[in-house]
């Protein structure tokens, strides 16, 4: 597990995919040159300096590869090893052996790729053919000894599906797949949302494949530490850290405490990065107690908080309620 200070960087709009449940309402290609992208890497560098914590970058998009500054960036994140470690999460369509070798040179604590469940369904969500090139792009990765995880992103249409990527993932020697739940785009539920009764199925079958692999002693394993999956595996529950340990920079240089909760607090372009990490009544928010009233009763607030807050925020348009999926 990634310990620090994580920023997720979405270097770019610009994407070959037009997925299904994709959190970008357009694919427009905006990004900003490389001199605002250094800017914003050298805001990120004096955060961590002035924090006196180590980071991570997870470098994101739209597709990262479809940005012409990519290894540009990659060789910035090669001088500052003893500040941050990065990963690189894509969609794996145009990795090619050149470009797995090139990446392995730059030392990634890992690469994730997304598959959303077997080749039909994945190719109904993602596109025609993206199922091969992913098994592609991970045997490529791996050939360079890349660490490996699989993004599944469960929705109603596809959870049931979530062992037919865990045997894709033994197949090609990926090292973790990690799964979390999809996130609708505006304030109302959508098909793609799951319900209650779905989540918990969900919970389910996602911890009966980590608890065989672990039966089979396979090298493969199921991530675990997602909001509510505690109430099947009994872990310590798991908190969010958007806002905390976690910051998002959009791809016109937006900050955000995370992704999938998309409140802007600054523009990177204008503002400085620490200053509304400091400053900002959302971020302060979010690091207080923000546990819903209607958790306060629950033995796992403290831990739990809520569950999935940016669920609770898409669905409500605020904090305040408990994660529509808890059955507690």
């Amino acid at each position: 597990m990634v310990k620090g200070f994580v920023l997720q960087w979405h270097i770019s709009e610009s994407c070959n995919l037009k997925c299904l449940h994709c959190y970008q309402e357009g694919h427009l290609p905006v990004s900003l040159n490389s001199e605002q992208l250094l800017d914003i890497l050298n805001q990120y560098r004096h955060l961590l300096r002035e924090l006196g914590t180590k980071g991570h970058i997870n470098i994101t998009g739209g597709e990262p590869l479809c940005s012409p500054h990519f290894f540009k960036l990659l060789e910035e994140f090669k001088t500052d090893r003893d500040l941050y470690s990065f990963s690189i999460l894509t969609n794996g369509t145009l990795i090619t052996d050149e470009i797995a070798k090139k990446i392995a040179s730059y030392g990634p604590e890992y690469v994730q790729v997304s598959l959303e469940g077997g080749k039909k369904t994945n190719d109904y969500i993602r596109g025609k053919g993206v199922y091969t090139r992913v098994a592609r792009a991970v045997k490529l990765l791996k050939k360079y000894n890349i660490y490996v995880s699989l993004s599944f992103t469960a929705t109603a249409l596809n959870y049931k599906e979530l062992p037919k990527v865990v045997k894709f993932a033994k197949k090609y020697g990926v090292d973790t797949v990690w799964s979390d739940r999809y996130i609708p785009l505006n304030t109302q539920k959508d098909n793609l949302s799951m319900d209650k009764e779905q989540t918990k199925e969900y919970l389910d079958i996602i911890t009966k494949a980590s608890f065989e692999l672990r039966r089979q002693g396979c090298k493969t394993e199921v991530a675990l530490y997602r909001a509510l999956q505690f109430l099947k595996t009994n872990n310590l529950p798991y908190s969010c850290t958007a806002g905390k340990t976690l910051l998002t920079v959009m791809e016109n240089g937006d900050l955000v405490p995370c992704r999938r909760m998309p409140i802007v607090v600054g523009n990177l372009l204008e503002n400085n990065m620490l200053d509304l990490y400091e400053n900002s009544n959302i971020m302060k928010m979010l690091r207080r107690d923000t546990t819903p009233d209607d958790c306060e009763d629950c033995d796992y607030s403290m831990f739990c908080k809520g569950g999935l807050k940016c669920l609770t925020y898409a669905i409500y348009g605020d904090l305040n309620h408990k994660d529509i999926g808890c059955y507690m």
